[in-house]
């Protein structure tokens, strides 16, 4: 490869490549080099330019690689401009002599942000209420997908270590209640790739139930295809410790109407009928006030009833 078609390979890319020597003066650089310098003088890219040399973090990383060491530094200028540099550095030489250094600064703003983000990300997950578990999307009939992830809500949840979730499966956590139409329509949406959500009974390393919520999605890789299913979980025991509550109470109530509809309005239907049978007939004037004051309290009485039973249906009603 010729000199002039070796200079334009390095200056197509968009590197900053340059070298100083031992009085730490400019040797030579690339086109993407020399117009960033300009930022800092017009002269900057002019074999033999000083200008690098105000930078006195860079004399002490030209320091190391005249002494013949080869590193990488990561830099972050302290301005109001997010970019990040990843800065090679090269002895070069001559014999046994080092005349000068080789510099390569590749911008890694992008991976940085991206990096940033990621540890945002994995921070939310690993302090998060909600269980997070992350599974392969293989094996689905089968032993079932292998965990590859748990945070630290799920090993609190469950009482398991990390080290004994890790490798294993979902599975690990069901038991007798565990239902198993739930984990079935879960297992269609999750081959059908398609997100699902599902309330079951799981059990705790010490054999205690719990319920959950949980709610799966599939990470659809770059074919279209799942790689892995993500699952978070929310612990609904007390929620569903109240709902069961709630019914048996609604249980109650319902007894309590039926009792009321029945047991109790027999015997009254029962004392009002022997009190028309005693109006029918003739009596002093004595007798026949107490007998209208009799119909008049089951009259109230039955009315009183059918209230309170028209309001227990209502409740129960409301209820279910």
């Amino acid at each position: 490869m010729s000199s002039d078609n070796l200079k334009e390979l390095l200056d197509s890319t968009d590197n900053l490549m340059w070298s100083v020597d031992r009085d730490f003066k400019l040797n030579a650089s690339k086109r993407p080099f020399r117009e960033k310098a300009k930022l800092f003088s017009e002269k900057a890219d002019e074999a033999g330019s000083d200008v690098l040399s105000i930078h006195l973090q860079f004399m002490a990383f030209y320091e190391r690689v005249f002494l013949g060491e080869t590193f990488v530094e990561v830099r972050h200028p302290t301005d109001s401009v997010e970019l990040w540099s990843e800065i090679s550095f090269f002895p070069i030489r001559k014999g046994d002599q080092i005349i000068g250094a080789a510099c390569c600064s590749r911008d890694i703003t992008i991976s940085k942000r991206e990096e940033h983000r990621l540890k945002l990300l994995e921070s939310v997950v690993i302090n998060a209420t909600d269980s997070v578990l992350i599974t392969e999307a293989f094996s689905l009939d089968e032993k079932g997908p292998k965990i590859v992830y748990a945070n630290n809500a799920l090993t609190r949840m469950t009482g398991y270590t990390q080290e004994e979730i890790i490798g294993k499966t979902p599975r690990m956590l069901h038991g007798p209640k565990t239902n198993k139409e739930e984990l079935s329509r879960a297992t269609k949406c999750l081959t059908e790739s398609k997100a699902c959500e599902v309330e079951i009974v799981n059990y705790k390393k010490n054999g205690d139930e719990f319920c959950m919520h949980i709610s799966i999605v599939p990470v659809v890789g770059s074919r279209g295809l799942p790689t892995y299913f993500i699952s978070i979980g929310r612990d609904i025991t007390e929620r569903f410790e109240n709902i069961k509550a709630i019914k048996e109470q609604n249980q109650k109530l319902a007894d309590i109407a039926w009792v009321q509809s029945h047991d109790v309005r027999g015997p009254l239907a029962r004392i009002k009928g022997l009190v028309n049978l005693l109006s029918n007939h003739s009596h002093s004037e004595d007798d026949t006030e107490l007998i209208g004051y009799l119909m008049n309290a089951s009259n109230e009485m039955d009315d009183v009833i059918k209230k309170i039973s028209q309001q227990t249906e209502e409740v129960h009603g409301f209820l279910k």
